[in-house]
This record gives C-alpha cells, sequence and structure tokens, in this order.
C-alpha cells in the first residue's frame, strides 16, 4: 500500500510595531466580548457565545476580534520553532489549549470562528512592514474578511499586543479591525496579489520602495472573480493558478522564494496522492480480474461485457497513473523516494496487465 505524505504545517511570525490605540466604536459588544465561562472551551462555542445575539456581520467579526486579542498572548518562545502541523485543526487545537501561540495561530482561530459565526474569513500568509519602516525578514498571517459584499483586512496578531526589548507587551491596541485595503497594503504585502483585494494590486518592488501610486489608478485586476473561481474549483487547480500569480508579482526576497517551494512542495504532493489514488482503482480493478479468472469467471458467473469492464478499468487506472508519475519530481527527498518507488513497479505491473489484456482478447474470441 502507498501512504500519501501529510501536507506540511508552518508557522508565519511578524515583527511588533508600536502604534497608538483609538477609541473604540464597539463599547457594548467590546465589553461582552472580552470573557467568555470557563466551561465553553471549543472555538465553535466560543464563537457562538459572543456572536449569537448580535444582529450585524461587522458586530460578530468585532466580537471574535476582540475575544482573541484580549485572550491569546503571542508565544516568543514558538517565534522560531520548525514545528510542523498536518491540519488548521492543530493550530486551534494548540493555541486553545495553551492559550497563546504565533500569527498563524492568531488567523486560524479567527477564521474558524468567523465561519463558526458565518462570515467570510479568508487565511492570508504574506510579509510586512514594521512602524520603522523595515521590511521584515519573518513572514506573517492575517484575514481577510467580506463585510456587506466589501472586503476588509484584519490584523489580530497585532491587536493583542507587541514586543519591546526582547519581551511580550499583551496589551490591546485597536488598530487592525476592518481596514480597507489602500491602507492595509502599505504595511502588509500578501504572497498572492487576490489578497491585497485591489483592482490595481502593486508588486514587490513596488511594495518594497513604498510606491504606492497606482492605488489611485482604476485596475482591471478581478480579484473577486478568482476568489469566487478559487470557492468553486479544484483546490490543485487553484494553487497551481496562486503560484503562477506569485511568481508574476516577483520573487525579489527569500520569503517569497519560500512561499513558492512550498506551494510546489504541496502541488507535487497534491498530484502524487492523486496519481496512487489512480493507481489502486487500476490494481483494485486488476486483482478482481486476476480473482474471477482463477475461477474461470464463474461463481458468481460474469459474462464477457463484465470481464472487459474489468480489464479496462485496471487499464485505465494503470496507464493514467503511470503517466502522472512519470511527470512528478521533487526536490524533497521523501516525496521524491516515494515517486520513483512507485513509478519503478510500473513496468512489471504494466507487463502483467498487457498479458491480461491479450488474455481477454483470446477469451472473448472464443
Amino acid at each position: 500500500m502507498i501512504n500519501k505524505i501529510l501536507l506540511f504545517g508552518f508557522i508565519l511570525i511578524t515583527t511588533f510595531g508600536c502604534a497608538p490605540s483609538k477609541p473604540s466604536e464597539y463599547l457594548v459588544v467590546d465589553e461582552n466580548s472580552k470573557t467568555v465561562p470557563d466551561s465553553i472551551i471549543n472555538n465553535e462555542a466560543i464563537a457562538h457565545y459572543i456572536t449569537d445575539v448580535l444582529k450585524t456581520d461587522k458586530e460578530k467579526a468585532r466580537a471574535i476580534y476582540i475575544w482573541i486579542a484580549h485572550n491569546i498572548k503571542y508565544d516568543l518562545d514558538h517565534s522560531y520553532s520548525n514545528t510542523s502541523y498536518e491540519s488548521s485543526q492543530d493550530f486551534i487545537d494548540e493555541v486553545l489549549t495553551k492559550r497563546k501561540g504565533v500569527c498563524q495561530h492568531y488567523s486560524e482561530l479567527f477564521h474558524a470562528m468567523s465561519k463558526s459565526a458565518g462570515l467570510n474569513s479568508y487565511l492570508i500568509g504574506g510579509y510586512t512592514r514594521n512602524s520603522f519602516g523595515e521590511i521584515s525578514d519573518e513572514g506573517h498571517a492575517w484575514n481577510g474578511i467580506e463585510i456587506d459584499s466589501s472586503y476588509y483586512l484584519i490584523d489580530v496578531t497585532w491587536a493583542a499586543g507587541y514586543k519591546f526589548k526582547d519581551e511580550y507587551i499583551h496589551e490591546f491596541r485597536d488598530d487592525y479591525f476592518i481596514i480597507s485595503p489602500k491602507e492595509f497594503i502599505k504595511n502588509h504585502m500578501p504572497f498572492d496579489p487576490i489578497w491585497q483585494f485591489l483592482d490595481n494590486p502593486i508588486n514587490n518592488n513596488e511594495f518594497i520602495s513604498k510606491d504606492f501610486s497606482k492605488l489611485d489608478v482604476q485596475g482591471t485586476f478581478a480579484f473577486n472573480d478568482y476568489i469566487k473561481k478559487r470557492k468553486e474549483g479544484n483546490e490543485l487547480a487553484q494553487l497551481e493558478k496562486s503560484n503562477k500569480r506569485i511568481i508574476e508579482n516577483g520573487i525579489i526576497n527569500n520569503l517569497i522564494k519560500k512561499e513558492v517551494d512550498r506551494n510546489i512542495l504541496q502541488i507535487t504532493n497534491r498530484k502524487y496522492n492523486l496519481a496512487i489514488d489512480t493507481f489502486n482503482f487500476g490494481v483494485k480493478y486488476f486483482n478482481l480480474f486476476i480473482n474471477h479468472k482463477n475461477r474461470y469467471f464463474l461463481d458468481p458467473e460474469l459474462n464477457d461485457t463484465q470481464v472487459k469492464e474489468l480489464i479496462d478499468n485496471a487499464d485505465n487506472g494503470i496507464y493514467a497513473a503511470n503517466e502522472l508519475l512519470n511527470e512528478l519530481s521533487s526536490s524533497n527527498c521523501e516525496l521524491n523516494s516515494l515517486i520513483m518507488d512507485t513509478r519503478n513497479r510500473m513496468p512489471h505491473l504494466i507487463s502483467d496487465l498487457e498479458r491480461e489484456k491479450n488474455f481477454v482478447d483470446l477469451y472473448l474470441k472464443e
């Protein structure tokens, strides 16, 4: 049996800048959202508790933002960890247990709680500029949100506190809630330009040089259409399209290169998994054919059409898998080893398959 490789999780971190807090416009929502009873511990229950009585999507997003920012501390000790995660739920379970995490934990939790509250939230990865105008050499994660058919950005990690002299100050700063795309792009650059939510997105060179002149020029980049297609389309195809957009926007630093390499690994991994599913489909029908052949196609008795269907399904699956595998290679040693091991099994299997196909041709002529 061929085992599938789990997609690798990764942690994004950020450098914090200090910014003055602005007065809250949601005093009642804020006060009611800072705490929940100790008995409520999972993300769905917390989200329902703090949003059920709220009427608007903006208030619900605000309640989730407030609860996370006040209850989750940034984990400086975890910042440079190489821990990998198998799923988004692993991030969520960990951060709710420890009540601390890095930006990926914050954004995953916001996304999950927003979904529980019926909001359209998006996970966004990229890099940032700190309060001194310097480009961070670490990746970061934040959220997009759709409210009343408009798109906004939220950074609950930066809202929760900041780093000062190698210490984390857990102090709420209300500067990162539903920010307009034109404002947010000045210090947050997503890897994939669709998450700028701009019809004339800036490229990486323009972001680094602070050239935001495009923001006043009408563009034709249909980010909304790309987002809709992303929801409807095949995940593998969407990942390939996303990586293409990232590459076209300029690979000008190591963070972008790492993101492209991660995506290539995931794309190859997904294609390998597809090849293995196809391979297993073909082998399943080949084994069924051999079992029936050993019983002379009796008990139960198979007619000619059923015999032909068995060998055709085996043929389709095995040859399709072989074609997929021949197109694959990876710089990841573990994945490449699996690809090569499976590919090396194919000639013998195809030889056996061709022998049985010839047998079926003769059998059906009798």
